[in-house]
């Protein structure tokens, strides 16, 4: 499995109880749901806390996912 594979999954499984907490976001490190914060800022520095230097996610709590689209023409006309 990849690294944030399972981390992802967690998060899946459980978005209709993390829902409840629409637009904060949760830390997840394996199996382990840390908690939901106001912040991107704050769940990154509570993650760290916990975690240290095991890989664990921090993603939005979101009814639906937002996709971006990326189009490499713009990324050339940075360049230029």
């Amino acid at each position: 499995m990849s690294t944030l594979q399972k981390e992802l999954q967690v998060f899946a499984r459980n978005l209709g109880a993390l829902l409840a907490d629409e637009g904060k976001f949760a830390v997840i490190s394996g199996e382990t749901i840390l908690g939901t914060y106001d912040s991107f800022e704050e769940a990154i520095k509570a993650g760290y806390v916990n975690f240290a230097l095991t890989p664990f996610l921090v993603k939005q709590i979101l009814p639906v996912e937002e996709v971006v689209f990326i189009n490499r023409d713009i990324l050339l006309q940075c360049s230029t």
